[in-house]
């Protein structure tokens, strides 16, 4: 779903391109490009700047999905 050239792996641009798609307009060039940068570091175990499907499912084991994609109301 997120490698657009079915490497394999997910590259910076690709995550990028990704980022485009999800959130638009809505968010800064410098503000996707920063989320797209730090989510290689946090998921990129072997350091090829690259995230392999083993090392994405490894970043989704540490994530609470719940948590981060829910909507919280004030009360």
């Amino acid at each position: 779903m997120y490698d657009l050239d079915n490497d394999g792996k997910i590259s910076r641009d690709e995550l990028l391109a990704i980022l485009h798609m999800m959130v638009g307009v809505n968010i800064s060039e410098e503000q996707l490009t920063s989320i797209a940068e730090r989510t290689i570091i946090e998921a990129d175990t072997n350091n090829d700047q690259m995230i392999s499907f083993e090392e994405f499912c490894h970043a989704l084991e540490r994530t609470d999905v719940e948590q981060k994609m829910s909507i919280r109301f004030l009360n």
